[in-house]
């Protein structure tokens, strides 16, 4: 994760005076971009809902098949994907066929199918679930074009910042009663520069080890009080392998067994 420290989200005020900006940046969550090498299977996706518009994150998990968050999209919605979003340059944006959504019934997970294969696209590795199971008390890496202000009372107010923003948070307990089976969550060890994902954030991935082992599901109603939820990829892979095909990585066993009588 190239030692990035901060937060994931960065503030963009206007027509603030400077008094107000002082108190907001005493609350606010501080960010950096993405290196240009970074998160180059990150997606954006665009939502045209019924009253407006809505923006989600995903990842490019191959050729043809992008990983986000179920509530991401509802029927009657139109969903955009923009694909090389990071760095800028060379985006290409489509729009998903309804027949190639596909959503987990019971939980915040959803795969959409790009009308046509990108090969050559960079793709983020599904997890090695077997070898190295979903982390616990280690540094993640989490991404979001999503940005905050925070009020006094740290009320949130999203906002579309251009450029994409990185930050590690450590993986941690979720409190209380959890919404659904597979999940995990992260919150900030760092009181001076404390990390957060925004509005806009949800469905981006959470990787550890160059693989997407989560995904951004729920953030607090304010900011840096409460940890970002995420779904467990590995919870899933059984759904994720039928739908798309895609061949999970193998056990060192199975390695062993492929390579029986070899050399």
């Amino acid at each position: 994760m190239g030692g990035m420290t901060g937060s994931l989200l960065l503030l963009l005020l206007a027509g603030v005076s400077v008094s107000t900006m002082v108190d907001l940046q005493k609350r606010i969550i501080h960010g950096h971009d993405c290196n240009n090498n970074e998160r180059q299977y990150h997606v954006q996706l665009n939502i045209k809902t019924q009253t407006g518009r809505a923006l989600c994150g995903a990842s490019l998990i191959s050729d043809q098949w992008i990983l986000t968050a179920r509530h991401c999209w509802e029927p009657g919605e139109t969903i955009s994907a923009i694909l090389r979003v990071h760095p800028h340059g060379n985006e290409i944006t489509e729009t998903i066929n309804l027949n190639n959504i596909h959503q987990y019934d019971k939980a915040d997970i959803m795969l959409l199918k790009l009308t046509t294969p990108r090969p050559g696209f960079i793709q983020i590795a599904l997890p090695d679930c077997v070898n190295h199971p979903t982390p616990k008390n280690v540094m993640v890496q989490i991404a979001g074009h999503g940005a905050i202000t925070a009020a006094p009372d740290k009320t949130r107010t999203p906002y579309r910042v251009p450029d994409l923003k990185c930050a590690d948070i450590k993986v941690n307990n979720c409190p209380g009663v959890k919404k659904y089976d597979e999940l995990f969550c992260g919150k900030t060890t760092d009181k001076t520069s404390p990390v957060d994902s925004c509005l806009g954030d949800s469905g981006g991935g959470v990787v550890y080890k160059d693989r997407i082992y989560g995904v951004i599901v729920t953030v607090d109603k304010k900011a840096c009080t409460a940890p970002v939820e995420f779904m467990d990829v590995c919870g899933y892979m059984p759904w994720i392998t039928q739908i798309t095909a895609i061949k999970p990585p193998k056990s060192a066993v199975d390695k062993i067994k492929d390579c029986f009588g070899c050399g």
